[in-house]
């Protein structure tokens, strides 16, 4: 146990200092989370719980405020210059129009929207820093890791994971 503080306190030691303002409030995960759950439950996608290791991770990646993925353990969805966290997540969820159902798989136009409904994921952590071009990412940088990591390639994954829209009547029941 004494390690892993020992490790979290140095990495977070050798970043350099942020004068960014970094939005970690309760209303800011409220609002990733009933904006991620109203999708999610669009694709019967079991809610997210909010997990801070996922979004201490996210915050030291948002931070650097450079517009590119970690590649870590997580899956991971980016955004830069929305005006809201909210805005952000509806551009991923968009994708959905060029997701095919038929002919589920992994594509770079749908990757976001894949990630924010998989089924088998339960966890989410974002942060949400000011870069306001800081590094050539604009406005707000907004970093989602997820646990487990969605979008694995492998025969079947996508079908089981990323499941069609509920009708519209059946969302207002």
């Amino acid at each position: 146990m004494k390690k892993s503080l020992i490790i979290s306190a140095i990495s977070l030691s050798l970043l350099p200092t942020v004068s960014f303002a970094f939005d970690f409030s309760e209303d800011f995960k409220q609002e990733i989370l009933e904006t991620h759950n109203a999708f999610r439950a669009k694709h019967r996608a079991p809610a997210l719980q909010w997990d801070n290791e996922l979004a201490n991770y996210a915050y030291r990646h948002a931070s650097q405020c450079n517009f590119v993925h970690t590649h870590g353990p997580y899956g991971e969805n980016l955004a830069a210059g929305y005006a809201t966290p909210e805005d952000a997540l509806t551009a991923w969820y968009n994708e959905y129009r060029n997701y095919s159902y038929s002919n589920p798989h992994f594509s770079m136009d749908t990757g976001h929207f894949t990630q924010l409904v998989w089924k088998s994921t339960t966890k989410v952590g974002c942060a949400s820093v000011a870069c306001n071009g800081s590094h050539g990412t604009p406005g707000q940088y907004i970093v989602c890791e997820y646990s487990p990591a969605g979008n694995l390639i492998a025969p079947g994954y996508f079908a089981q994971n990323v499941l069609p829209a509920l009708p519209a009547q059946a969302m207002n029941d």
